[in-house]
Order: C-alpha cells, then structure tokens, then sequence
C-alpha cells in the first residue's frame, strides 16, 4: 500500500504534515494521490477538489490525456504530467 509523502501514513484524509492540509501518497500514474481512486474528476479528499495521479511523464494527472493544452479536469486548466 502506498504512504504519505509527508508523514508516512497509509490513511487518505486530513494531514498536519501537508502544506495543503491533506494526505498524499506516492502513487502510480493510474491511482489517485489523494484517495487511490483509478477515476478521474471529482474528489472530495483532494484540496483541488479533482482526482490528481501520479506522473508517469505521459498523461496528464488530471484527466490521462496525452494531449496538451486546457484540461477541464485540472484545478490549473491545462493538461499537467
């Protein structure tokens, strides 16, 4: 199971390690860093509010595109890998 990379936990959820007040693990590109969700969208542990992946310097974290450009899934707009 993957850990926080603030603190260590295996716990999604609240964190006060966090700069963002949040748990997030070192994950894979098809879990969530958030929660471990393979969905993408809307997640109410994220501080964005979205499902954000782990970078495999492909897709983008937000929504597995391979595409440049605006990303509707992203907190920042545009695609991010």
């Amino acid at each position: 199971m993957s850990k926080c990379k603030f603190c260590g936990s295996s716990s999604f959820g609240s964190c006060s390690y966090s700069p963002h007040g949040k748990h997030e693990h070192i994950t894979d590109s098809g879990h969530c860093a958030f929660c471990g969700s393979s969905s993408y969208g809307s997640c109410s542990y994220s501080p964005f509010g979205k499902h954000m992946h782990g970078s495999d310097g492909k897709k983008c974290k937000f929504c597995g595109s391979t595409s440049t450009g605006s990303c509707s899934y992203s907190p920042h707009g545009k695609h991010e890998r």
